[in-house]
């Protein structure tokens, strides 16, 4: 994972734990305003990088057509390799409505209500914000979970050094959990801190 994408993680990750702060301590509908509020920084940052990403390799690829002019006969028409970049920075797809990230807090935010439900009390979401059934036993070292981290393509939750550990051994580990359905390698891109588990084992510490 580069710096930049350690980064966005972190981001998205502040995002989420900033949900735990509201279902937690906001009652109703304020509450339902400021995750929607939240949720609209969310997609927009989703967005922009969306953007980003487009332009760069928008960019790339016209320097490419650029660099790969080596007859000294063809003329470079500059002009027109800029107008091209303007008019498909201008086309950018900017849905996001499929971006991991986006379904990630979706998911988050809907686990953490349902361990609350929609209209809990201030009192009643701190207790029940750590009630229900929260597996905080690691599956891999059968040890209490120190730091959670969600598999986002079947959504088991392992510690994040026990996984890290396995996969430093063998690239080409599935999910770890018995009867987990998912044929998939398991790769560090698609761990996630889970906010859930991370905030029920700080509130019920061994």
């Amino acid at each position: 994972m580069t710096q930049s994408q350690h980064v966005l993680q972190e981001l998205y990750e502040s995002y989420t734990k900033a949900a735990v702060n509201i279902i937690s301590y906001y009652e109703m509908p304020e509450r339902k305003n400021k995750l929607k509020e939240l949720r609209d920084l969310v997609q927009n940052n989703c967005v922009q990088n969306k953007k980003l990403k487009s332009a760069e390799t928008i960019k790339n690829r016209l320097l490419d057509i650029y660099n790969d002019e080596d007859d000294d006969s063809t003329e470079i028409d500059i002009e027109s390799i800029i107008q091209q970049y303007k008019q498909t920075i201008s086309e950018i797809d900017i849905d996001v409505s499929n971006d991991d990230n986006l379904i990630e807090f979706d998911k988050q935010v809907e686990a953490l209500l349902d361990k609350i439900g929609n209209e809990a009390n201030d009192e009643d979401a701190e207790m029940q914000l750590t009630g229900g059934y929260i597996n905080v036993i690691d599956p891999i070292s059968k040890k209490r979970i120190v730091d959670p981290v969600k598999n986002t393509l079947c959504g088991h939750t392992y510690d994040r050094d026990s996984i890290t550990q396995i996969l430093k051994i063998n690239k080409k580990t599935r999910c770890p959990v018995v009867g987990c359905k998912s044929k998939e390698f398991v790769l560090l891109s698609h761990l996630r801190t889970d906010i859930v588990t991370k905030t029920y084992l700080e509130k019920n510490p061994a």
